[in-house]
């Protein structure tokens, strides 16, 4: 399957392309990026063709990853949409909801599958989890404490007109939606607190605490870009299940051995384990070939968002939000 990838912008096409070329199900086409300059640099790094026209790496292509600035998002996917090749797009599926759901309605209207990178739906621990929980090995759930912090990221992420946000916007969509997979549920509501006293310097936030309910379990959500740049590894995404006969604890990235680097100076670990961009990229090549995965939709990116949104009008307003549908 010809696959093609829209821009170098998104720290995680550098991974996406890696694994895409090894993967035998794929033939990488090449890149495509309005900014040439880095869309040239990425190419030549990573061995692929740099194409300066959209429309000749759509006309060559099956399937396309787009992996620009969040701002960017509905552009690309309803610029793709015009030639009917299925997308995956990078999360989050925009940065409003009104963008997203004009890119989710024009992909079923054009009948052009859309899919959201949420690649941590296929960690082994998830799977583990969903057959507990299965089971009420716990019990009932009584409440959930989760973890998405990470470092400061490059560049736009901290640039309010192309991020859309800070760690609001860049961390909450992939605990959001772990919890919509493994609990078979929609969030009701949600209360959120902001700050910018990690990285002062920066636009947006980098700290964040949101109060949310799902299936009327509470659950806090600490978002924040809080490890400084010296941190041996990105960050973490953590949930403590705590049931009336038990408690889980899930651990994302702790696989792992720490690396003491006399060359580089400084302590570093390195994960090992399963690569969860070539799991959810095989899904994706399954999915187009007719078999159901557990790869996210654009209406999972789009529930997620929702939740992002309403943390940033729960901060505007300070006082809890209800989700759409939901009421006190």
């Amino acid at each position: 399957m010809r696959i093609g990838f829209i821009s170098a912008a998104h720290v995680h096409t550098s991974s996406y392309v890696g694994v895409a070329k090894v993967n035998p199900n794929f033939e990488v086409i090449g890149l495509y990026d309005e900014d040439v300059r880095r869309g040239r640099e990425f190419s030549t790094r990573y061995g692929i063709e740099f194409f300066k026209d959209i429309e000749e790496l759509l006309s060559r292509i099956d399937c396309v990853v787009i992996t620009s600035e969040n701002v960017n998002h509905k552009r690309d996917v309803l610029k793709v949409t015009g030639y009917g090749i299925p997308i995956l797009c990078e999360k989050p599926i925009s940065t409003s909801i009104e963008d997203a759901e004009e890119m989710v309605s024009t992909c079923r209207e054009r009948k052009v599958p859309l899919y959201t990178a949420f690649p941590v739906r296929f960690h082994p621990a998830i799977a583990d989890l969903v057959q507990q929980l299965n089971t009420k090995e716990i019990g009932r759930i009584v409440m959930i404490v989760a973890t998405n912090r990470g470092k400061l990221p490059p560049g736009w992420f901290t640039d309010p007109m192309l991020s859309g946000g800070g760690a609001i916007m860049d961390h909450v969509v992939h605990v959001v939606d772990l919890l919509r997979y493994v609990l078979k549920s929609e969030f009701d509501e949600v209360f959120a607190f902001k700050g910018r006293n990690i990285h002062p310097d920066i636009e947006v936030e980098d700290n964040a605490l949101l109060d949310l309910k799902i299936r009327d379990i509470p659950v806090t959500l600490d978002c924040s870009w809080s490890r400084p740049r010296s941190w041996p590894i990105w960050g973490d995404v953590t949930m403590r299940i705590v049931g009336e006969e038990g408690v889980i604890d899930v651990d994302l990235f702790s696989q792992n051995i720490t690396d003491y680097s006399n060359e580089s100076d400084r302590v570093q670990m390195i994960t090992w384990g399963e690569d969860l961009d070539r799991l959810m990229l095989d899904a994706f090549y399954r999915e187009l070939n007719g078999e159901k995965t557990i790869l996210a939709t654009g209406e999972d990116g789009l529930k997620a968002l929702e939740v992002v949104v309403a943390a940033y009008e729960s901060i505007k307003r300070n006082e809890r939000v209800f989700l759409r549908g939901k009421g006190a």
